[in-house]
């Protein structure tokens, strides 16, 4: 069982493949800079955190769904966050995030739910929030 478990962490931890892709801010998600900022924009209402890294290729492939989600104008209430990994690990490491594309939904500051790798649809992401509105 000890190494299912381990398999599964390195599958996640090298599942990208670092290529020399670069990504422009999502539109409709706010980049978060901060510790102190994501604590602040975390904690009352529910939010969205896409955690990735613009070389990778799978978070790359899940952009397009993320953006729906987070451009959809049944959403306006919901706040939307993307950390980029090389440039914030301190957020990438207090939030455990240990692959990437990494997805959590928080509701006051709580984690709710976490994606984990690619190929979530819009519309997965956009149920799980709408659960707790």
């Amino acid at each position: 069982m000890k190494n299912l478990l381990f398999i599964l962490i390195v599958t996640a931890l090298f599942s990208c493949k670092k290529e020399d892709v670069q990504s422009e801010p999502i539109e409709g998600l706010q980049v978060i800079t901060t510790l102190s900022q994501m604590t602040s924009e975390l904690e009352s209402g529910v939010s969205m955190v896409f955690f990735h890294a613009s070389w990778c290729s799978v978070c790359q492939a899940q952009r397009p769904a993320v953006s729906e989600v987070a451009m959809d104008i049944d959403l306006t209430s919901v706040f939307f966050g993307e950390v980029e990994y090389e440039d914030y690990p301190e957020i990438v490491n207090a939030h455990a995030v240990e692959g990437f594309p990494t997805i959590i939904i928080y509701n006051d500051g709580s984690e709710v739910e976490r994606f984990l790798g690619g190929g979530h649809s819009a519309e997965t992401i956009k149920t799980a929030i709408q659960n707790l509105l």
